[in-house]
């Protein structure tokens, strides 16, 4: 069955015999597309985040947000896990679906760096980490490539193998967020705490007022946020008042005073310290480029 969205995505989608399914999907519109299909208990399902955000939702209507250059892998062996993704406006996400049995056979002599077979039996698995540099090359080469259509199924084949054997190889050394499908509504919170923190970036709440907003205890937000966005509050906050800095600079519209009043800097002079040391420059020569 074929993969049903909303708008109008690009979507590739290729089949490999019963066992591998494999789909591209650019959300080039500016509106969030809705995306499903239905997908057996039998099947791993990897996830690649290339371009802007993607959000799960799961059958309990949990939700789980994953960005740009993470990866997400699920396997339930008891419970269908059907594909049901809001992709944003702007954002790109490979699929890929394996039967566990095809996957077993091809780690048939390196079954244990499969963390989903235990003592030979199947095991709930959900593990998202980033994007290694190799992977992200595979990735793109899926996107890059022309061949005769008898061809074309091989290559795939070759490449998920390929992506397969560095995404295992490189688990057991790889700092990643792991946690399991139960702790989805702590998860949520984490994220709409994110989206909190963006919409008043300028004047970001208190890690207090964030307990009391959320009823979580101010260790739980601390060490929960660090797990899934890889850093503090505190070096969210500031990324992202630079990364907003930096798009208002591209604009040329404002000075850097106003720029740095606007994110909420009271001395304009600890915004162009902090954009140095961040990306090598001055504001006002980022702006001269």
């Amino acid at each position: 069955m074929d993969l049903k969205n909303t708008f109008k995505s690009r979507i590739r989608e290729n089949k490999i015999g019963s066992d591998i399914y494999m789909a591209q999907i650019d959300n080039y519109t500016i509106l969030t597309d809705t995306i499903s299909k239905p997908v057996g208990k039998r099947f791993v399902q990897f996830y690649l985040c290339t371009k802007g955000r993607a959000s799960f939702h799961f059958k309990n209507e949990s939700l789980r947000v994953m960005n740009e250059g993470n990866s997400l892998l699920l396997f339930h062996p008891e419970i269908d896990i059907p594909i049901n993704i809001s992709l944003s406006k702007k954002s790109k996400l490979v699929i890929f679906v394996i039967a566990i049995q095809k996957l077993e056979d091809i780690f048939s002599k390196h079954k244990d760096k499969l963390p989903l077979l235990i003592q030979n039996n199947y095991t709930k698995f959900y593990h998202e980490k980033p994007l290694s540099i190799q992977e992200k090359l595979i990735i793109s080469q899926l996107e890059d490539f022309t061949l005769d259509q008898e061809f074309e199924n091989h290559y795939l084949t070759l490449k998920l193998h390929e992506f397969l054997l560095y995404y295992f190889s490189s688990n057991s050394s790889t700092s990643s967020y792991h946690l399991p499908i139960k702790d989805e509504k702590f998860i949520r919170k984490i994220y709409e705490i994110k989206e909190f923190l963006m919409e008043n970036i300028a004047s970001p709440p208190t890690l207090k007022e964030l307990s009391e907003s959320t009823n979580l205890s101010e260790y739980k937000i601390k060490e929960g946020f660090k797990k899934i966005y890889g850093k503090s509050i505190s070096h969210f906050i500031l990324d992202t008042k630079l990364e907003i800095g930096k798009e208002k600079l591209n604009l040329k519209v404002k000075q850097v005073q106003e720029i740095a009043y606007d994110l909420g800097y009271e001395n304009p002079s600890h915004f162009i310290e902090a954009f140095k040391k961040k990306y090598g420059i001055t504001p006002k020569q980022w702006m001269m480029k």
